[in-house]
């Protein structure tokens, strides 16, 4: 199977002005801030294969010293360990960090309050690929963009995208897809593609879709596909399949992707999106990726599929 790279556009991006401060060591480098324990490593090689670590981040052994001062004297003290932060090569550059910080720390900074993040310079060129990428890992895993000259703080929507498709080693004939996912999509319609069926009676692509009063469509669109995502690469074979089921939102006619309507309307359809998702993930098996080219984990759908408050 062919691999093939994220090239969408990524929209729904919230700047804010603000002036933040940030460790001196991140000085006049763009910073990529992700929830603290995020796996950058996966998150780069889901669009980079050959990204990898130039070296490791590690935690230094504490240093031993004598304490001064006669009442001190063969007294010996060891300072707290330190973090060693890491060189990861991505895309034409590379990035440095973890360089965690407390939950109070973030608030003192400007960026944001009630979460503890890690702080990631990039170091060298940031090509077109590698900005995108930044923004997708950033509205993947929540986080956040801190530019250069630390004047906007760039925070991807994490609804933006809210496409998911399936990719499973099961083809669903369309007479079965409907009922698995009609719960979720109320007054769906199923029909076959332009695609023929194969000699035999083999399995058939289709189309399902479901249209909602303000909120756009929901489509479902079932197709056998060599073109499989490149994080897909990073799994055992045995994880996912030639069979897509694409699970994507379109605003209603005439409204602008990108307006504050269509926002609305796309936080309204992402459970929807899930659901139906997560119907055809019990039945037919195999790996879910967003539109960002990540692999979502199954409680991530179970997640995304509660409707909003």
């Amino acid at each position: 199977m062919t691999r093939t790279k994220h090239k969408r556009s990524i929209r729904a991006l919230a700047s804010a002005p603000m002036n933040v401060t940030l460790p001196v060591e991140l000085s006049d480098q763009h910073v990529l801030a992700l929830p603290q324990g995020t796996d950058l490593l996966a998150l780069a090689r889901a669009w980079f294969a050959d990204a990898a670590w130039e070296r490791e981040p590690a935690t230094a052994a504490p240093v031993a010293r004598p304490m001064t001062g006669a009442r001190f004297r063969g007294i010996v003290v060891q300072d707290a360990p330190s973090a060693v932060p890491g060189r990861l090569a991505v895309g034409g550059a590379v990035l440095v960090g973890p360089r965690p910080l407390t939950s109070d720390e973030v608030r003192a900074t400007g960026l944001r309050a009630g979460e503890a993040l890690d702080l990631y310079g990039v170091e060298g060129p940031a090509s077109p690929q590698l900005s995108a990428w930044c923004t997708a890992a950033a509205r993947h895993a929540g986080g956040l963009l801190v530019p250069a000259s630390r004047t906007d703080v760039v925070v991807p929507d994490p609804q933006g995208a809210p496409g998911l498709t399936l990719w499973s080693p099961v083809p669903l004939a369309p007479r079965d897809v409907l009922p698995l996912v009609r719960p979720a999509m109320v007054g769906a319609r199923v029909s076959p593609t332009e695609v023929p069926t194969q000699v035999g009676g083999g399995p058939q692509e289709c189309a399902v879709t479901a249209v909602f009063d303000y909120d756009g469509t929901v489509t479902l669109r079932s197709a056998r596909s060599d073109d499989v995502p490149a994080v897909l690469a990073t799994l055992d074979w045995r994880e996912y399949g030639p069979w897509a089921y694409h699970v994507r939102w379109q605003p209603a006619d005439g409204e602008d992707p990108d307006s504050s309507l269509s926002a609305i309307a796309r936080r309204r359809v992402a459970p929807t999106i899930a659901r139906v998702t997560a119907a055809l993930w019990r039945a037919a098996g195999g790996t879910v990726v967003d539109e960002g080219g990540f692999v979502v984990r199954s409680d991530e759908v179970t997640r995304r599929a509660v409707p909003p408050r």
